[in-house]
């Protein structure tokens, strides 16, 4: 079963798509701040994250390059409210693949996910 971590800071957004992607045959976990993903991120060892940019205690481009050092090859899709990154050179250089802007079509979502984790 393939792990995902959803870093995500609107708890009932994140329960919804944990809810729907474990009915999908995926293994969620959730965290509702960047520190909660660092915490947890090497004791789960996820295929996937998808990552949230605004969170309320770091940037989630500052996570972004976090998450690269300790995982410098998992596939990592940033989910967020704000398309202005979608341009964003830091964010396309640490190699994430994909960009979804909310809000988000869970079908979607899934497809995607699909197509990142080569299923």
């Amino acid at each position: 079963m393939k792990k995902i971590f959803l870093v995500e800071d609107e708890i009932n957004l994140a329960e919804i798509v944990k809810d729907e992607l474990t009915e999908t045959g995926y293994e969620v976990h959730i965290a509702n701040t960047g520190k909660d993903c660092l915490d947890k991120m090497n004791s789960i060892k996820p295929d996937l994250f998808i990552l949230d940019i605004k969170l309320p205690d770091i940037s989630g481009l500052k996570l972004l390059e976090e998450i690269r050092v300790v995982f410098p090859d998992v596939a990592i899709m940033i989910c967020t409210a704000f398309d202005s990154f979608k341009t964003d050179y830091e964010v396309w250089s640490a190699k994430i693949s994909d960009y979804i802007v909310k809000p988000v079509d869970l079908d979607d979502l899934k497809r995607r996910i699909h197509w990142t984790l080569g299923e």
